[in-house]
């Protein structure tokens, strides 16, 4: 396989990623170009980048503050140049298949496509990959550049959106290598449920008693038996109680952010 000839542009945003960035990098040395928005790591990820720039890559490195997942990643989009892009984040790699599939994509023009879906296996920290068998989520991640557009209100989940069709791509998996520990997991789901409940407050959501008690139960058996991770073990249950404790939480600061707005809003009425 031929480096650095397809054209696509690869965006990643990272920062703090020096155990992860070089698989990051070597997986998508096929990419024309790559897009590298660092937010200003501290710990050898610069190095590790510059190191990859003098092997050849043609890595575009800019530095720019961090201002949130959905403004960042439509930064990286406007540095690109390619006319089709791949987000990938630093501790995700793609895997050979993965990487044939987009080459022969961008390759043909696929003309009647905008984006695509991409398969992604998680990684179970005490297990390993996810069973082969575990429906995996599917992320859009590949698209063409000039039809690409970001809704900067999202505050975690976010994603590129095209105004044409999309499809999945059949072969081919990026791989999530991080493996967390229990603490780094309850931290990430306290900061993305806050951020979560910080959007929908602003979007005019209202808490609801029935989804506070029904929904994490529901998301628990859409991926312990639905996604089927009962495969994996007691790794699979506790990675979908993960995602039940999420929902939870989630729907219970809902509830706390109106009950703070409400206290404030009488506090200043007393005031008055």
């Amino acid at each position: 396989m031929s480096q650095f000839n397809t054209p696509v542009s690869a965006l990643i945003i990272c920062k703090n990623e020096v155990d992860m960035i070089a698989d990051c990098l070597q997986s998508v040395d096929f990419c024309a170009e790559i897009v590298v928005v660092d937010s200003g790591s501290t710990d050898g990820t610069l190095e590790c980048i510059e190191d990859f720039i003098a092997k050849g890559y043609p890595i575009r490195l800019f530095h720019n503050d961090w201002p949130g997942f959905a403004k960042q990643r439509l930064f990286a989009l406007e540095q690109a140049t390619q006319p089709w892009c791949l987000c990938i984040e630093a501790d995700e790699r793609a895997d050979a298949e993965l990487r044939q599939s987009i080459i022969d994509i961008a390759g043909s023009g696929s003309a009647d496509i905008d984006g695509w879906f991409v398969r992604r296996r998680d990684y179970l920290k005490g297990y390993g990959y996810a069973h082969r068998w575990v429906a995996h989520n599917r992320i859009f991640r590949f698209f063409r550049r000039d039809r690409a557009t970001m809704d900067i209100a999202q505050r975690v989940h976010e994603s590129f959106r095209v105004p044409g069709p999309t499809a999945l791509i059949e072969k081919g998996m990026l791989l999530h290598r991080r493996a967390t520990s229990l603490t780094e997991d309850l931290k990430r789901t306290n900061a993305y449920s806050s951020l979560k409940v910080e959007a929908q407050s602003e979007q005019g959501e209202k808490p609801s008693m029935a989804r506070l008690m029904v929904s994490p139960w529901i998301n628990f058996l859409k991926f312990y038996i639905g996604k089927r991770y009962f495969l994996c073990g007691r790794h699979g249950y506790v990675h979908s109680a993960m995602v039940f404790l999420y929902s939870y939480v989630t729907e219970a600061k809902l509830f706390e952010a109106r009950d703070e707005r409400r206290a404030e809003k009488n506090t200043l009425e007393a005031g008055q």
